[in-house]
């Protein structure tokens, strides 16, 4: 079960590195008129967007992260190694699932300002 924590750990920490949506743009050249407005809309279409990826990434999270608990149990009490790797794992899952709904805002945000004629790159 000691693999499984430092596992989740490792997991946890490389998810708090993701990338946000809330970075500045990288742009070609100057800010054009208009840039400040129309970021603050594509910010608020961007965070309309609510995706599925964060609910099922949790609960798959918790469903693998359960079964490896019950799994790797070295001391016979499965039901609560099972708990605590559901908890683990669903935690696991949905901070995935948060750096996937940053990614896709990203595009979003990205695409809307491109859209809306400013040379963002990234």
């Amino acid at each position: 079960m000691k693999k499984l924590y430092l596992g989740c750990l490792a997991a946890v920490a490389l998810g708090a590195c993701g990338d946000s949506y809330e970075e500045p743009l990288l742009l070609d050249g100057p800010q054009q008129v208009g840039f400040h407005s129309d970021l603050g809309a594509c910010r608020s279409l961007a965070e309309q967007h609510v995706d599925k990826t964060l609910k099922s990434s949790t609960v798959q999270g918790a469903v693998i992260g359960g079964i490896i608990g019950a799994v790797d149990s070295e001391d016979g009490d499965r039901a609560d190694d099972a708990w605590i790797g559901a908890a683990l794992g669903g935690g696991i899952g949905a901070l995935d699932g948060q750096n996937e709904r940053d990614k896709q805002r990203r595009t979003i945000l990205i695409r809307c300002m491109q859209g809306r004629g400013h040379r963002v790159l990234a």
